[in-house]
């Protein structure tokens, strides 16, 4: 059977890359076409797939379709006899479209298949099999009854929990990230109803192939990953009204008599979950941030108090109200506030440090902007600074012991797959791994953070060993990327999935920002000249201070000439000293120009020696 793989693109084009690869190694050895349906891009997917995937049709859409007319485009111009929707932000492994044909060719009844989707931690997807969402089914999973019986047939029968993960059976409704359709099937009932915008056009169709007395399958053999919503890049609140207005067009086609009742419960669900979401964001990320917050707070008053005791006013009296009411707090609300945006809260224990020196350089900046009335003490602004470093890393130490406490680590560390090397992991057992003892070199967890495996598949490692190897390892606290010679993938980057394709030098946004960065730093070097003169680099930098304000040049610059580089301005110093090889230079500079954050320049500016 020839098989026609229809793909949908909206600014994703990292992931739709990977899928593409994915698709490739799955196709070889069988007859399958793939076209592709770009929703009006505006990062360059275009350029890069017909590039890099000549064996791809494009088609181009002028405007964004939605999910249902942009498939619906493909599949006018599909010559398939079996139809795949697939979303770009998925990874099939090498024998998925074997694996399926041969189910269909098995299975005439079958007029349909859903697969086994796993995420980009190797958690199961429940939305791999689905009942049919009446009224009652929807009560159910609104009362929270399906998660008290998580395995009844009635009461969980929205994921049809009852139905094991890794057996095939017959279901009702497919996801549409992953859907195989015989092509008569469409010809006789027609494709996606175009009236849904994103979100249910699955569920419909689904239904209306059972309705025409096919079966539809879950299979759940070959399974795939699906990065879940990084296609859609929905905020909640949007989310919550488009779904709701899927599954209102939804009751009100298919259950005409029951539509308001079924549109209310959906309603209430849908809003309900979005809700419960909403609070347990605040309450995992506002609560923690708010009581390291006041923590640092009292830590710094505390210090205050000995200060003012035992050197400021040794004889008796007190710093003005003013200080305790007003100052202390801006001083705890400013250095915070730099701190958690330059990413010290979540990243490595190096961004802390970079993060922390940042927010207290400001402080100090700030301090020195004050009328002279409201400079109270430049010693308790590092003092509070100090505090407020010990606070958050406490709260960083809280989090690694509630992590510890809660996932497995692995006690080799942060392991790589795909290269070939001995592993040196002393309680390694390749067994568990199901792969060649050859794949797999482990190397020193250096960070607070679960261990990471990084996958480096279309090489030795192979997607279906990269898919069993997470489904293996999941709910261990691990990551996992997926990484290619351009970008690294994985579902818990803090990017979202149209960033990872473009280089952060790339973007105006960021480099306004670095801009106004070396501006702020040309202030700090005025400010605390009296101590630069005291030290070589400190002079150096001083030297080249006018070059920078008036645009000459940038503190910190590419190590090589930056070809074929975001365009930045010659660096009084690199990011990297020379390794004296241009190729290991350009690959520096482009893992600069794509990854660029303040701390690089931080660390440039205060450990490496200045330009000859």
């Amino acid at each position: 059977m020839r098989l026609s793989v229809l793909i949908v693109n909206y600014n994703v084009k990292a992931f739709l890359d990977q899928c593409l690869r994915s698709v490739r190694s799955a196709s070889r050895g069988l007859d399958v076409e793939v076209l592709v349906v770009d929703n009006a891009s505006t990062d360059g997917s275009a350029e890069w797939i017909t590039a890099n995937f000549p064996e791809v049709r494009w088609i181009a859409s002028p405007t964004n379709l939605g999910f249902g007319r942009a498939n619906n485009l493909a599949l006018r111009e599909a010559t398939g006899d079996v139809v795949l929707y697939l979303n770009p932000d998925t990874v099939v492994p090498e024998d998925n479209f074997a694996t399926a044909l041969a189910y269909l060719a098995e299975h005439p009844e079958v007029g349909s298949l859903g697969c086994r989707m796993i995420d980009g931690t190797g958690a199961f997807l429940p939305e791999s099999k689905r009942g049919l969402p009446t009224p009652r089914v929807a009560l159910y999973r609104l009362l929270g009854l399906s998660a008290l019986a998580p395995k009844s047939p009635r009461l969980a029968r929205y994921y049809l929990g009852h139905l094991p993960e890794d057996q095939n059976a017959e279901v009702d409704v497919h996801c549409g990230a992953w859907m195989m359709v015989r092509k008569p099937i469409l010809d006789q009932l027609g494709a996606f109803d175009e009236a849904f915008f994103m979100y249910g056009e699955d569920i419909d169709l689904s239904y209306r192939i059972q309705q025409a007395g096919f079966a539809n399958h879950y299979l759940a053999s070959a399974p795939i990953i699906h990065y879940k919503g990084e296609s859609t890049k929905h905020a909640s609140w949007k989310y919550v009204h488009s779904f709701h207005e899927a599954m209102a067009i939804f009751a009100r086609k298919h259950f005409a008599g029951r539509a308001a009742s079924f549109s209310a419960l959906i309603r209430l669900g849908i809003y309900a979950k979005a809700s419960a979401a909403l609070i347990q964001r605040v309450l995992v990320l506002v609560v923690p941030a708010l009581v390291e917050l006041g923590f640092g707070f009292l830590l710094a008053e505390a210090v205050t108090d000995y200060w003012e005791r035992s050197h400021r006013y040794v004889e008796g009296g007190a710093y003005p109200v003013a200080y305790r009411q007003w100052v202390l707090p801006a001083y705890t609300l400013t250095w915070f506030a730099v701190y958690y945006a330059s990413g010290g809260a979540r990243g490595t224990l190096r961004r802390w440090v970079s993060s922390g020196l940042l927010a207290t350089l400001a402080l100090l900046v700030g301090y020195a902007l004050l009328p002279m009335e409201w400079r109270f003490s430049r010693a308790l602004v590092l003092l509070s600074s100090l505090l407020f470093a010990a606070s958050s890393l406490m709260a960083r130490a809280a989090r690694l012991a509630v992590q510890l406490g809660n996932r497995s680590l692995l006690r080799s560390g942060t392991a790589n797959l795909g290269r070939s090397g001995d592993p040196v992991g002393p309680d390694a057992n390749p067994s568990d791994y199901d792969l060649p003892w050859n794949e797999l070199t482990f190397a020193a967890l250096a960070t607070f953070r679960p261990a990471l495996i990084a996958l480096h598949p279309g090489g030795e490692l192979r997607y279906r060993d990269a898919i069993n190897l997470m489904i293996a390892l999941r709910d261990q606290g691990i990551r996992f990327r997926m990484v290619y010679p351009e970008w690294s993938l994985g579902s818990d980057d803090r990017r979202s999935a149209s960033d990872l394709s473009v280089a952060e030098l790339d973007k105006p946004a960021v480099r306004r920002s670095r801009h106004l960065f070396h501006l702020s730093l040309c202030a700090l070097f005025v400010l605390f000249s009296p101590v630069a003169l005291l030290f070589p680099q400190g002079r150096f930098l001083l030297s080249n201070l006018g070059d920078v304000l008036r645009g000459a040049k940038a503190w910190v610059g590419y190590t090589g000439d930056g070809s074929g580089l975001s365009p930045i301005k010659p660096g009084v110093v690199p990011h990297v000293p020379s390794s004296g090889n241009p190729e290991w230079d350009r690959a520096a500079d482009r893992r600069y120009a794509n990854r660029w954050h303040v701390d690089l320049d931080i660390y440039a500016l205060l450990r490496r020696p200045p330009m000859p």
